[in-house]
């Protein structure tokens, strides 16, 4: 009977190390996936740190020019503007490999005055760890709610301004369109602008300086955030390159 008991020990033993050693491997697995999601992330965070960075000087460009044109409105010409662009440039092209190429050349065009710079940061990868839930499986609290803000509130509220600025700049296309209307000949950008700015359009163009300035301010919190996020992750998971 002895005997038979301890055997029965002996199996069972063998069968709940087993298990042990099973799940052992299963969370040592499932931790090992959780590192590697997160550490994705990580690289996704810094390729929108690098964007930003850009994004930021080029709306602080696009904010400077806007403010040297309000301040000296009455004597400043199409040409100065375009100069102004020249050596604070926000216009640009993306060539190859996604290099950014920056507009110096001009042909009588509006668009140093309408140009909004879209916000297009990267969130594949969060979306891909929102909806497999693997967000929800980062055990420091601060962690995940800090990458939870900086991908929800603080990038709508980018967005926002950003959209902001994209109504004001349509505005003030709109007025160069509405001016050059009232001729029943061809009359250019820069005559219309040299010429006939007014009142209008020194408010439109005041309206996107201050909303400019806002978003530098918002644009700079988030960069912030964004690198408080890279710190977090790099001291709990792996030193980030």
């Amino acid at each position: 009977m002895k005997k038979y008991l301890a055997e029965g020990l002996v199996i069972f033993a063998s069968i709940f190390a087993s298990f042990s050693v099973e799940n052992i491997r299963q969370n040592s697995i499932e931790k090992e996936i959780l590192n590697e999601a997160v550490i994705t992330l990580g690289d996704e965070i810094e390729s929108n740190i690098k964007f930003t960075k850009e994004h930021l000087k080029q709306v602080k460009n696009f904010h400077y020019v806007m403010e040297r044109i309000f301040n000296d409105f009455e004597n400043i010409s199409m040409n100065d503007v375009y100069n102004l662009h020249s050596n604070n440039p926000y216009i640009y092209n993306i060539v190859e490999n996604g290099l950014i190429e920056y507009k110096k050349q001009y042909n009588d065009e509006y668009y140093v005055f309408t140009w909004w710079n879209a916000w297009e940061p990267e969130d594949v990868f969060f979306q891909s760890m929102l909806y497999s839930g693997k967000l929800l499986e980062i055990k420091n609290k601060k962690l995940r709610k800090e990458i939870e803000s900086i991908y929800t509130k603080q990038e709508e509220r980018v967005n926002g301004m950003a959209l902001l600025t994209k109504e004001v700049t349509e505005n003030i296309a709109d007025w160069f369109e509405f001016e050059k209307n009232k001729f029943d000949k061809d009359v250019s950008n820069t005559e219309i602008f040299n010429k006939y700015k007014n009142q209008k359009l020194k408010n439109l163009i005041n309206r996107n300086r201050n909303l400019l300035s806002a978003r530098v301010n918002d644009i700079e919190n988030y960069l912030q955030a964004l690198n408080n996020v890279v710190l977090l992750i790099s001291s709990e998971y792996k030193q980030l390159d």
